[in-house]
Order: C-alpha cells, then structure tokens, then sequence
C-alpha cells in the first residue's frame, strides 16, 4: 500500500534534527503510527499508516519538497 503526501510541503523523517526517523525500512507499524511530518507555512502535518504493516519502501528524502499525492511510503499490510 502507498501512503501519499496530503499536501504540498516539506518532508520530515523525524520530529526534530538529531532525533531518530518516526519508521524505518522493516519496522512494523500500526494503523495509527506516525510516519512522517509535513510542513506548510511553520505549520506540521503529522502523516499516519492508515493501515497495519510492515514498511517496504521510503521513497522521500528528509528536508525535501513533496507534492499533494506523491508517494512517500510504501507498507506492505499484515495478512
């Protein structure tokens, strides 16, 4: 399953600089783990799995600009 950006925005892997990354690849995650943050205009908005699973991909790079519906992630679901 692809998660996508649900806005235009910068990118975070983590809450802060020198924190470790919300998820890495082959962590197990829950419905409602967060993933990432996006930021609009000093505003956060925290992006969550939506689903539970195992994280297969992370396509974005930390401090980029995503686009609205770009894929971020990819979790492959729990059977």
């Amino acid at each position: 399953m692809a998660v996508h950006a649900p806005v235009l925005g910068i990118f975070y892997r983590a809450s802060s600089p020198g924190e470790k990354p919300f998820v890495e690849v082959g962590q197990k995650v829950e419905a409602d783990d967060t993933l990432c943050l996006i930021e609009v205009m000093k505003l956060f908005n925290s992006v969550k799995a939506g689903i539970k699973g195992t994280i297969t991909r992370i396509l974005a790079e930390n401090g980029m600009m995503v686009e609205h519906g770009q894929v971020l992630i990819f979790i492959k679901p729990d059977a």
